[in-house]
Order: structure tokens, then C-alpha cells, then sequence
């Protein structure tokens, strides 16, 4: 029986054919850019939860608490809270300055951050309200500052109000995108997704 080989153009052009389907997959399927809206998708969801949930509390709590003393906009040492842990990635010595204000951060362990009676990440007590919407507190799915996702609060005591920023990472809802979310919520901030009764309130350096 005579034994037939492939030869290295035979091998050469199979190669070159598993090359393009797996390229043509990969423009069509584009796993990165799914992967980031799937967290985009989750991004979306928390800020209108947290939103839901915020207009609930300012509507049904006399004499709403938005955070501890001092920490508010104009008061000694305006903070902005933010979802990471310390423990994970500790930014509590840095400070950022906008206007003529300084800014701190403020950040709870990895045990507390995702605690929704006012321990957690935002300093606000949600389980005074009746049938608490939320059961723990959203969090971002990178969470990590270096990378700027996150997500961050900042209120101002005297008008009880408040904004919750987060960057998200798909072209598709970023600013000019086929389903821009960022340049569409009202915000002062085209480039990051804004909630909020007040959106002018976040330094927009801090992403």
C-alpha cells in the first residue's frame, strides 16, 4: 500500500484556514469588549438601584442623614466615599483638590464595605427604611482605583443632596457610543454615568 504524507503546503494552507476562522471569530464575537459590557450591564443596574433607593430614603426618613459629621461639602473635611476596601487598596492618605476645596476618601475593610446600615461603603442607613430595597450594598465589579473603576459618593448636608459616579468601560455606552450612557444622564461629567439629586457635586478629576 502506498503511504501518503501531507505535504508542508498542505500543512501551510490548513494553518493559514484555522488562522482566519479563529481571527473572523474573533471580530465577530469580540469576547473582551462582551465581557465589558456584561460589567457595564451590572454598573447600570446598581446606579438605578442605588438611585431607587435614595429617593425612597428622602422621601419616607424625617431628617435623613446622608453621612457622619464633617464629611459633607462645604464642612471641615469634605469626604468622598468610595466602594473599595482598604484592604484591597488603601487611598485613605491621599487627597485630591478641586475649586478651592480639598477632598478625602473614605473607605471600610472588606468585611463591612458591602453593609447597608450605614457601616458599609455609603455612610447611609438603609435598613430604617421599610422593606429595605437593598440587602447589601452594590459594589463595582473591577473595584480597584488604579484601574479608576469604582464607584463614589459624595452628598452636601445643607440641601440633602448627593451623587454617585462610576466609570464604565464599553466603547458601546461611553461617550459618542451606539448606547452612550455617560453624556445622556444629566451630569456635568460626559465621560462617567452620574445619579443623583444634585450631579455637579463630584470633583471631576477624581477619575
Amino acid at each position: 500500500m502506498n503511504k501518503k504524507g501531507f505535504t508542508l503546503f498542505e500543512i501551510l494552507l490548513v494553518l493559514l484556514i484555522i488562522f482566519l476562522i479563529f481571527s473572523i471569530t474573533l471580530q465577530i464575537f469580540n469576547f473582551s469588549e462582551y465581557f465589558k459590557k456584561s460589567r457595564d450591564l451590572k454598573r447600570i443596574s446598581d446606579m438605578q438601584i442605588l438611585n431607587n433607593t435614595f429617593n425612597l430614603y428622602l422621601n419616607l426618613i424625617e431628617n435623613p442623614s446622608l453621612g457622619p459629621s464633617n464629611t459633607s461639602i462645604n464642612e471641615a473635611t469634605p469626604t468622598i466615599f468610595i466602594s473599595i476596601p482598604f484592604d484591597k487598596e488603601d487611598i485613605r492618605n491621599i487627597t485630591i483638590s478641586s475649586g478651592s476645596q480639598t477632598f478625602y476618601f473614605s473607605q471600610v475593610s472588606s468585611t463591612e464595605y458591602f453593609k447597608n446600615n450605614g457601616n458599609g461603603w455609603l455612610p447611609v442607613n438603609f435598613t430604617i427604611l421599610p422593606n429595605v430595597p437593598l440587602s447589601i450594598l452594590p459594589v463595582d465589579p473591577i473595584n480597584s482605583y488604579s484601574q479608576k473603576l469604582f464607584y463614589s459618593y459624595i452628598f452636601k448636608r445643607s440641601s440633602s443632596t448627593y451623587e454617585i459616579n462610576t466609570k464604565l468601560e464599553s466603547k458601546n455606552y461611553n461617550y459618542s457610543g451606539k448606547e452612550d450612557k455617560t453624556s445622556t444622564d444629566d451630569g456635568d461629567n460626559i465621560y462617567l454615568l452620574e445619579i443623583g439629586n444634585d450631579k455637579t457635586l463630584m470633583p471631576n478629576n477624581l477619575y
